[in-house]
């Protein structure tokens, strides 16, 4: 069987519109409601975590590199029993498609992983559109039950 992987970014997934209308100063820009959702994901499919967002220049694998929003992705997911396990190369052009493709290169290519990508981003990733679920931080509270079911999908065809 193939390693699964989920490239994940957390603006518009684990986050929304309606999460910040509600969400108080002491709660974090993560909408802790759709973690069980994430969990279950990765327990299902026994697929690991890859920073695919922006928030990726917070984070390091050393805890020590990590700067107050690294450390706190570290916490909340650790409280869901989830580690983040790696993240993405950043390009200068911040071409997400292209720095996902650059991590699959890295690692063995497209053909040696299962893979999808949890992303609100509409456009601009061509070879990687079938891997691709969409969120919508404005309609709906970013990563859903459908997102997860679409995952599933792609995680176990590509197996």
């Amino acid at each position: 069987m193939k390693n699964r992987i989920i490239f994940l970014d957390i603006d518009g997934v684990l986050n929304s519109v309606a999460y910040d209308r509600v969400r108080t100063a002491e709660q974090t820009n993560i909408d802790q409601t759709r973690l069980p959702l994430l969990k279950g994901l990765v327990d299902d499919t026994q697929a690991i975590l890859i920073l695919s967002s922006s928030w990726r220049k917070h984070w390091s694998p050393d805890e020590a590199q990590c700067d107050r929003i690294g450390r706190e992705l570290n916490r909340i997911f650790a409280e869901y029993g989830m580690v983040i396990s790696g993240k993405t190369p950043q390009r200068p052009d911040g071409d997400r498609a292209g720095e996902i493709s650059d991590w699959l290169a890295c690692h063995g290519g497209i053909a040696s992983v299962s893979f999808v990508i949890l992303d609100d981003a509409p456009f601009g990733w061509g070879v990687l559109q079938d891997h691709l679920v969409r969120t919508d931080a404005r309609i709906g509270r970013g990563l859903e039950d459908r997102h997860i079911r679409k995952a599933v999908e792609i995680l176990c065809r590509d197996s």
